[in-house]
């Protein structure tokens, strides 16, 4: 039985909204307990399955300019909408996130990469996936796909157990697609470079979170968005207890409230009602 792909997810709130992209083939399923808890805090929230990126039943990845252009049209959409809009993204959702940051520079409110992924160079990364930029250019491209293999981003035993179970039966399980295809990877990788060269032109304050351990990206793509953004305030904490799913594993709990914290911190007062009239107040020691 074929699990259907998870639409997008919306949810009104206050007047500032939080855009959040998922990971790569994959779909807002694994960014739910952030999610939640940004539309409990009364965040507007906007997690879209942007086409040719999310997972589709249909194996067409468009290219990554395209991925681009629609994340950046959802941002525009929600800032005609929302004075403030921050951008917000999981794995290469991160990178994504990144990249609209670069495009509208001053406009966002605020970036936060989780898991950022510049390279694909964690300690669970495949040898043979280093490979697949030659296999792109071959008819290799047509059939062969790098499936997705234990610990599947997660440190939470228990979990990853439920995820290996759905990968042996499901296109698509709770950390994404159980496996990526060489044109997906191939766009992937064009974003990665194409975000990595335009870092600095990011402006808007930045929270980067990254698990220590990552076992698809290596905390370097984390110091490396450290060093290179242009932005003033930039934070970086790393977790100790995770993977590379950071939405998922252990450590959920305390990323949902971090990034819920920094978002509040750089949330516009609410507008307050002018006082119209005046009533006086007596002194200390004195009588009316």
């Amino acid at each position: 039985m074929t699990t259907p792909p998870a639409l997008g997810k919306f949810f009104a709130g206050n007047d500032f909204a939080v855009l959040v992209f998922s990971g790569l083939r994959s779909t807002p399923l694994e960014l739910q307990p952030l999610l939640k808890v940004l539309h409990e805090a009364g965040f507007t929230v906007d997690a879209p399955q942007l086409a040719g990126y999310g997972f589709a039943a249909d194996p067409a990845v468009g290219d990554w300019q395209d991925w681009l252009s629609q994340a950046v049209a959802r941002f525009d959409h929600l800032a005609a909408k929302y004075p403030q809009v921050a951008v917000c993204g999981l794995s290469m959702g991160a990178t994504l996130a990144l990249a609209v940051a670069a495009e509208r520079r001053d406009r966002v409110a605020a970036v936060i990469p989780l898991s950022t992924t510049l390279h694909y160079d964690g300690w669970n990364t495949p040898w043979y996936r280093f490979l697949s930029p030659l296999g792109y250019f071959t008819p290799l491209r047509h059939s062969m796909v790098i499936r997705e293999s234990s610990p599947f981003g997660l440190k939470n035993t228990r979990l990853r157990e439920w995820i290996e179970r759905q990968v042996a039966a499901e296109p698509i399980t709770a950390v994404g697609a159980s496996a990526l295809s060489l044109p997906a990877l191939h766009e992937a990788a064009r974003l990665m470079s194409h975000t990595r060269r335009h870092l600095k032109q990011i402006v808007a304050p930045v929270l980067i979170v990254h698990a220590l351990e990552d076992d698809i990206a290596h905390i370097r793509s984390a110091y490396e968005v450290q060093r290179k953004v242009g932005s003033l305030h930039i934070q970086l904490v790393k977790l100790a207890n995770s993977y590379h799913m950071v939405t998922l594993d252990y450590e959920r709990e305390t990323v949902a409230k971090l990034v819920t914290n920094f978002l509040r911190f750089f949330q516009s007062p609410p507008a307050v009602t002018p006082i119209t009239h005046t009533i006086p107040i007596p002194l200390e020691g004195t009588t009316s």
